[in-house]
């Protein structure tokens, strides 16, 4: 007996074929040869395949099903880039299916995969390990530039925008900087946004790290003065974190902008509720939930499957508030 139910991916897999000729073959759809339709349906009947009723009146109704993979509702920003993709897709009368990886990355995959057509999102495997996963359905990675055939991504042009930010920031009297960065730093490396921003300064700048949290944003500024008073402008990891670093201001009795400017990361809305009005970063989540659409639009037009990457940039803007 079977240990778990037998997916489209098993049966892409052990015919040989994409996931996307499955479906053809299952729907009896256009653009595939007599051959293959026969041997994906022979391959469905010996797995014991049962096609996903939902998927198939999508395909019938010719349109897409979409995956998003976030980290938590419990950060803003990921709630924001979600309804970004909700509102986009609804124009292009797509489905959105969104799952968290909060209980682990592959357990979210391995359930979502069966239900959507691609999947755009946060995904920490290696690109290898991807492609390996998902074998033939279009994945979009955010933020970061993908380097694999048939992966595709969304990136961040943190260096311009960071540089852009700089560069007003001085414009506007700041002379010398820091940063609060997130405390679980990535495999590869600094992140790229503090990265970025100590390229932009050009000299050393005094960086701590902190959870990302309005708690960790307020110990974060007390820490970073307690190192150096003479600080007056302070970029933090995200708007959360900024927030905190507001409140952490104010309980210290140092005045937001006039004696130290403080920005965000992300241009959350929730920025207007602090008070001086949070300036912060914009990761353009609108931008992005476009860009990944224009490419799942060109992926599934009809033609020709890209040998290589598609990869579009969405450059991060200051949106200016009281904060900075």
């Amino acid at each position: 007996m079977q240990s778990r139910r037998v997916t489209i991916r098993d049966v892409a897999h052990a015919a040989g074929v994409s996931r996307q000729t499955v479906t053809r073959a299952i729907n009896d759809m256009a653009d595939i040869s007599r051959e293959t339709r026969e041997r994906v349906m022979k391959t469905v009947e010996e797995l014991g395949y049962r096609p996903n009723r939902f998927a198939i009146e999508l395909s019938r109704q010719r349109t897409l099903s979409v995956g998003l993979i976030i980290g938590t509702f419990r950060n803003p920003y990921y709630a924001q880039l979600a309804d970004a993709f909700v509102n986009e897709l609804q124009r292009r009368d797509w489905q959105l299916v969104v799952g968290t990886s909060e209980r682990g990355e592959a357990e979210v995959i391995g359930a979502m995969a069966a239900q959507v057509d691609a999947i755009v999102g946060y995904i920490d495997q290696a690109e290898d390990e991807i492609a390996a996963t998902f074998r033939g359905m279009p994945i979009i990675r955010l933020e970061h530039r993908a380097t694999t055939a048939g992966i595709h991504s969304v990136e961040l042009d943190w260096e311009r925008g960071i540089a852009d930010m700089v560069s007003a920031l001085r414009a506007k009297g700041s002379r010398r900087f820091a940063m609060i960065d997130a405390a679980a730093p990535e495999p590869h490396g600094l992140a790229p946004r503090r990265r970025f921003f100590e390229d932009a300064v050009g000299e050393p700048c005094t960086v701590v790290t902190e959870t990302q949290s309005i708690a960790g944003g307020a110990d974060g500024i007390r820490n970073l003065l307690e190192r150096d008073p003479r600080i007056d402008t302070v970029l933090a990891f995200n708007d959360l974190m900024a927030m905190g670093a507001v409140q952490g201001a104010h309980t210290l009795g140092i005045a937001v902008p006039d004696t130290i400017r403080i920005v965000g990361v992300d241009g959350l809305s929730l920025g207007e509720a602090v008070s001086p009005r949070l300036t912060s970063l914009s990761l353009e989540s609108a931008a992005v939930a476009g860009e990944a659409a224009e490419i799942l639009a060109q992926l599934f037009a009809g033609g020709p499957v890209p040998d290589g990457s598609l990869t579009r940039a969405v450059t991060p803007v200051v949106v200016w508030r009281e904060s900075a």
